[in-house]
């Protein structure tokens, strides 16, 4: 719910000092690929971001959001989108509407603080501008087939895993230089502080192939790097570099350019199919390694069936079963597998003489709520949003930005 708070100038000129007292309100304090963000957008925004009750540093984050603006309707004008003023005062009734509010009350309510109508409708533009280049440069790609929307119910939920866009510097511990290079990556890491001159850098120095792009990788799944990187990287924000990591071979940098986070749309889990061979003797050292052979050479529950023909004859069992009818031992140990994966947590028997290979062979899940149509909708919608936020990151690291 909006929060409108009411404020004097006396006590606005406490909360943004560095605005409020510094030069013409109207020179540019930042300029976004040659256009100017000036000194009364950012404190008008500030104001607004506090009318919404926006926690923080106001006045930084009415930069940033000025910047990514400047950027959206950069993109829009570049593909001739528009929004009419009928679309735009639809717009800007809908937000009102989300403070149970009419457009004119929202305006009288935000001049009372003195935030310009201007700042509203700008903000309002912005948006829907950025949802014109979004659809249309992403619809086709975040289309959700039958055959993804079958697989991911079967999976139990529906999620769009986070990706990072990196630039790389790839310094090689070749002829006893490893010395060099990690004084070099430490050196590099303290003083490189903007896209350009780590680019600059990447092609000069890296031994990665990379270094013909000024070091550009392009988007990258989290899950596919290494921990030890992943980790670093979450830590980061858009524009900032990785201490050193060291390689066996090699200490790299990394500068994250974008990254785009996914979020899931969760089918309720109605049956589980899994597999379960009870290997006799049970939990000892030997058992435990004779399971972590077994689980290395299968792949699927199929694999496993076939594998335990040495095995006694009922040793082998597998079961499709509605989640309530799931032994509640068994049952825990399923929610945290996905689909092939193993546990060797369990025992059975009454003296617990068998090892229990678990193996979750697969999920039938059923909608949580709504019907197929809304749940593909959600997903296209959430698809669309992590496409935009990527495509906002690539269009930030290739921007040229001046700070007055």
């Amino acid at each position: 719910m909006m929060r409108l708070l009411v404020f004097c100038t006396a006590i606005f000129v406490t909360v943004f000092p560095a605005i409020s007292m510094a030069q013409s309100p109207y020179a540019a304090a930042i300029k976004v690929n040659g256009r100017a963000v000036t000194y009364f957008e950012i404190e008008q925004r500030a104001m607004f971001l506090r009318a919404l009750g926006t926690p923080g540093d106001l006045v930084k984050q009415a930069r940033l959001d000025l910047i990514d603006d400047r950027l959206r309707v950069q993109a829009a004008v570049a593909q001739g989108a528009t929004v009419s003023e009928d679309a735009l005062q639809a717009g800007m009734t809908e937000f009102a509407a989300r403070a149970n509010l009419t457009t004119e009350q929202l305006l009288q309510g935000l001049a009372t603080e003195g935030i310009a109508p201007e700042t509203f409708r700008d903000f309002v533009r912005a948006g829907m501008l950025w949802r014109q280049v979004v659809q249309t440069r992403f619809q086709g790609k975040a289309f959700v087939s039958e055959t993804e929307l079958e697989a991911a119910l079967a999976l139990g939920t529906t999620a769009i895993r986070d990706s990072v866009l990196l630039t790389e510097l790839v310094l090689p511990f070749d002829n006893g230089q490893e010395a060099q290079s990690r004084a070099l990556a430490d050196d590099f890491s303290r003083r490189l502080k903007s896209f350009s001159a780590f680019e600059e850098a990447a092609a000069a120095f890296s031994a990665a192939p990379s270094r013909a792009q000024g070091g550009k990788l392009d988007w990258t799944p989290l899950a596919s790097l290494a921990p030890v990187i992943a980790t670093k990287l979450l830590a980061l924000s858009v524009g900032e570099i990785t201490a050193p990591i060291e390689l066996p071979n090699a200490v790299v940098l990394y500068q994250l350019r974008g990254i785009r986070s996914g979020r899931t749309v969760a089918a309720r889990t109605v049956s589980v199919d899994y597999a379960r061979l009870l290997i006799p003797g049970g939990r000892t050292s030997e058992n435990l390694q004779t399971a972590v052979d077994l689980a290395a050479g299968i792949d699927t529950c199929e694999d496993l069936h076939a594998k335990a023909e040495k095995y006694p004859g009922n040793s082998f069992s597998r079961d499709v079963l509605p989640v309530g009818k799931v032994p509640k031992a068994i049952a825990r140990e399923l929610e945290e597998l996905d689909n092939n994966e193993v546990s060797t947590n369990l025992t059975q028997g009454e003296d617990d003489e068998f090892l229990m290979f678990l193996m979750l062979c697969g999920r039938t899940g059923a909608l949580a709520e709504g019907d197929r149509e809304q749940i593909r909708n959600a997903l296209f919608g959430q698809r669309l949003e992590a496409f935009g936020v990527g495509f906002l990151q690539e269009l930030k690291g290739d921007a040229i930005l001046e700070f007055r």
